[in-house]
Formats: C-alpha cells, structure tokens, sequence
C-alpha cells in the first residue's frame, strides 16, 4: 500500500495537465483508496489531484462543498474546476468576493459562466 502511494504521489505531483492522465480501470478502486487516505490526513489538493485522474465527480463535489464551508475557497475551486461543476464555482467566487480576492473571484465567475458576476467585477473593480 506504502508503494503505491509513493507512485500515486509521484504521479499528481508532475508537471502536466492531470486530466489527461489515463489509468486502467483497474486501477481506480485503489487510486481512490489513496485518495480517501489523503482526505482523513486533510491533503485536500492531494485529493482533489487524484479524484480528477479518476473522475469521480461526486467525491470531487464533496470536497468542494466540504471545503467551502471551511473557508477554503482555493481547494474548493480546484475541486469543482476539475468537477466542471458551475454553480459550485460560481458559490466559490462568491467566497473569493466576501474574502476580497477579486482576481480569483473573477477566474470563477469566468469559468462558471455567470455573466451578471463578470459585469459585475469588471464594472466595479
């Protein structure tokens, strides 16, 4: 199990575009066993990193929402990006705006897609 986190580890902490990578199949019940072991040790990115190769969507919406509701907007806009899940993104740009972190803010309107928040930032900030 030690070794295979090893490569695990080895694998999300590349440099390269980590919803590209492709695993077998059956591979994934053991990625995402790693991945759980991440979260209980609170290594969201981590998580975050491996739930994306395994696109499990649900899990990564969890963590998003988990991470939201402990003010922690970066790793919970990683999680929904990689989620592709709008309205997460778009509650996360509304953390970002209470935070004052307009940058980010408007990253995740931007990706969520919510025009009226766009206009918002551009006009006003």
């Amino acid at each position: 199990m030690e070794d295979f986190n090893l490569v695990v580890r080895e694998l999300i902490n590349q440099n390269q575009d980590i919803t590209k990578i492709s695993i077998p199949k059956e591979l994934i019940p053991e990625f995402e066993t790693t991945a759980e072991n991440y979260l209980t040790k609170e290594s969201f990115l981590e998580a975050i990193k491996v739930f994306a190769i395994t696109k499990n969507k649900d899990k990564l919406n969890q963590i998003g929402k988990t991470c939201l509701e402990d003010k922690k907007p970066e790793m919970a806009f990683k999680a929904f990006y990689y989620s592709q899940n709008k309205e997460g993104l778009s509650k996360t740009g509304d953390e970002f705006l209470k935070q004052g972190e307009i940058n980010n803010a408007l990253e995740s309107f931007q990706l969520a897609e919510n025009k009226e928040m766009i206009e918002f930032l551009v006009q006003n900030f």
